[in-house]
């Protein structure tokens, strides 16, 4: 009896933890995939305003640039808690 409660708390433990990993992954891939798209919207809209002589951005390409920047650190921090 003792073996089989033993047997069931450390399958249900088990079980947490592999969800706990997906759930992380899920969380991880759900960043990278925010990411990227923030990176492709910046080089898309904003790639001109760099090659100019200096380099200037508009508001809209500096808002850009800062939201680029905040998804970065939140998939930076998020990998990081492995």
């Amino acid at each position: 009896m003792y073996n089989t409660i033993r047997f069931f708390a450390f399958a249900f433990a088990l079980s947490l933890v592999f969800v706990g990993c997906q759930s992380h992954q899920a969380k991880v891939d759900a960043l990278q995939k925010e990411y990227d798209r923030l990176g492709a919207q910046f080089q898309r809209d904003c790639t001109e305003e760099y090659l100019k002589v200096p380099p200037t951005l508009s508001p809209k390409c500096a808002d850009d640039k800062s939201k680029l920047e905040d998804a970065g650190k939140r998939l930076q921090a998020e990998r990081a808690k492995q």
